[in-house]
């Protein structure tokens, strides 16, 4: 199955652009959400365990996973990849200037296993059709990604 990808006019960031020159992108689109519920029942119809066995590790693991990135350590989840913590910080000319409370923006990095990319290395997309919507009080035709409908 293929992504689905709709184009975005946006400024043009390329060296020597005129100045107010636009360019279209490509813009990768979900088309869906998969929610833990339905993780949780996937993953059971695939194993032995019950959905909420499966919901009881799934939490279990965010409260350990959680813990051990406060303490600086990277998880590593097997197959899946490895979270670490990462902040940025502040910078000073001279190191004895520079304090604890200069770093900022905590936030989670998410590296994938080899494997993980693997899966993905050979991922073909497509353009969401165009669908004409016909609106009697519209004075005229859009075409528009479903998702903007």
């Amino acid at each position: 199955m293929a992504l689905k990808y709709k184009l975005v006019q946006r400024p043009d960031m390329t060296k020597d652009a005129k100045e107010g020159a636009k360019k279209y992108y490509g813009s990768i689109s979900a088309t869906g959400m998969l929610t833990l519920e339905q993780l949780c029942s996937s993953i059971s119809a695939y194993s032995t365990a019950s959905q909420g066995d499966v919901k009881l590790v799934l939490d279990g693991m965010v409260y350990i996973a959680s813990e051990a990135l406060l303490r600086g350590e990277i998880v590593q989840l097997g197959d899946l990849g490895h979270f670490q913590l990462k902040m940025s910080s502040e910078s000073v000319d001279n190191s004895s200037d520079f304090k604890a409370s200069m770093f900022y923006n905590p936030r989670i990095t998410f590296r994938p296993s080899t494997r993980l990319k693997k899966a993905i290395a050979d991922v073909s997309v497509e353009k969401w059709p165009v669908i004409t919507v016909t609106d009697s009080s519209s004075s005229g035709n859009t075409d528009e990604a479903p998702e903007e409908l």
